[in-house]
C-alpha cells in the first residue's frame, strides 16, 4: 500500500519548526518542500530513502521536539470524520480503522480493560536509530493530535497515563523532555506506546456530532483508501520515477535530477526506460497531462494558476499543450 505524503511533509515542517537545516538534506535528493505536491502518494520504498536523509546525524529524542508540531489541518477529511462522531468511542474506532491516513508508520489498535482503554500504538522498527528517531516524532505527533483533537471537539481533555517503548533516560534534562510533554505520569521500557483513558470517557458525546455528514466523510476516507491500495512487491523503474516525479509541483526535474535523486546513472536510466518502450520525457509528460485534468476537475484554480501549479511560465504554453494532448482548450474543457 502506497502512503499519503502528508506524513514526510509533517516531518519536514516539524524538522523545520525545530531549527534542523532541512533544506540541504532535500536538495541532496533533488526535492524541494515547495516542490512537493501535498496530494500526491509515495511508495514505501522511496518513503524510506527520504527518510533516510532526513534522519541523518539526529538523536532520537529529537523527534519528541519534532512531533509537537504536527498539525490536524491536513487530515481533511479524517478530521472531519472524526468530529462529527457520535461520541468518544466512535472516534476511537475511526483513528483505528483510518489510521493508515494520519502520520502513522505503525500499527495502532484500541484495547478494552475493565476501567481503563489502552490506544496501542506499534512501532514500526525501534532496532535502528532511524527507528528510534521516527517513533518518538509519531508518540510525540500522536499526543499533540489528541490534544488538538480534544480542543476542536471542545471537550476537556482527559486524565491519562503514558507507557513508552523507550529505555529511562540517564540524563534529566531529557527526562524533562518527555515530562513536558506527557506530564508526569509516565513510564519507560515498555513494549509498546500505550495512552490509557478512563473508559467513562467512551460514552462522552462529540458536541460537533452530525450524522449526515459523518456519511459524507467516512465515503471520502474509503476512497482515499482506494487510491492509496496499490500493491507492489518492488516497484518496477517505470513507478519509480513515476514516483518521485508525482510528489512534485511546478517545473519537474531533469532527468540528471531524477537519477541522482533515485541513484541509478543517467544513462543506465535513459537505457532501462528505452527497453521497456518509453521514455523519461513520456513519464514525465504523462503525469503533467493527469495532473492539469485533475486540477481543472476540481474547479478551484483559474487557467493561469494551473499552468503555473504544473510549471508553465506562460498560461499560453500549457493552452498550446493542452489542446494537443486532449482536442480542447482548458476552457472548453472546463
Amino acid at each position: 500500500m502506497k502512503r499519503s505524503i502528508l506524513s514526510l511533509l509533517y516531518l519536514i515542517q516539524g524538522m523545520r519548526k525545530a531549527g534542523i537545516d532541512v533544506d540541504q538534506k532535500l536538495k541532496r535528493i533533488g526535492l524541494s518542500e515547495s516542490a512537493i505536491d501535498p496530494s500526491s502518494i509515495i511508495h514505501p520504498s522511496l518513503e524510506r530513502d527520504v527518510l533516510e536523509i532526513l534522519g541523518e546525524g539526529l538523536e532520537p529524542e529529537q523527534g519528541l521536539i519534532i512531533g509537537q508540531h504536527y498539525s490536524l489541518v491536513g487530515y481533511s477529511s479524517l478530521l472531519m470524520l472524526l468530529v462529527t462522531s457520535e461520541n468518544i468511542q466512535k472516534v476511537l474506532e475511526k483513528v483505528m480503522e483510518y489510521s493508515c491516513l494520519t502520520h502513522l508508520s505503525g500499527q495502532i489498535h484500541v484495547q478494552y480493560l475493565d476501567d481503563k482503554v489502552a490506544l496501542i500504538l506499534k512501532p514500526l522498527d525501534l532496532k535502528t536509530q532511524l527507528g528510534q528517531f521516527l517513533a518518538h516524532c509519531e508518540v510525540s505527533g500522536t499526543y499533540r493530535f489528541i490534544q488538538d483533537l480534544y480542543n476542536m471537539m471542545d471537550l476537556k481533555f482527559p486524565s491519562l497515563s503514558v507507557n513508552l517503548p523507550f529505555k529511562s533516560p540517564e540524563k534529566s534534562f531529557i527526562k524533562q523532555m518527555y515530562i513536558d510533554i506527557f506530564g508526569d505520569n509516565i513510564k519507560f521500557d515498555s513494549e509498546h506506546t500505550i495512552f490509557y483513558f478512563d473508559s467513562v470517557v467512551l460514552n462522552e458525546k462529540v458536541t460537533s456530532a452530525d450524522p449526515i455528514s459523518f456519511k459524507v466523510y467516512e465515503q471520502k476516507c474509503i476512497a482515499e483508501l482506494i487510491r492509496l491500495n496499490v500493491h507492489y512487491l518492488e516497484p518496477s523503474l517505470i513507478q519509480r520515477v513515476t514516483d518521485y516525479l508525482e510528489l512534485q509541483v511546478g517545473s519537474m526535474p531533469t532527468m540528471a535530477e531524477t537519477s541522482k535523486a533515485l541513484k541509478i546513472p543517467e544513462r543506465t536510466l535513459r537505457h532501462q526506460l528505452q527497453q521497456m518502450q518509453t521514455s523519461y520525457t513520456q513519464i514525465r509528460e504523462d503525469i503533467i497531462k493527469y495532473k492539469a485534468l485533475k486540477l481543472i476537475e476540481y474547479q478551484e484554480y483559474s487557467i493561469e494558476k494551473i499552468a503555473e501549479l504544473l510549471g508553465y511560465s506562460e498560461p499560453a504554453a500549457f493552452n498550446h499543450a493542452f489542446k494537443r494532448w486532449f482536442g480542447h482548450s482548458p476552457r472548453q474543457y472546463k
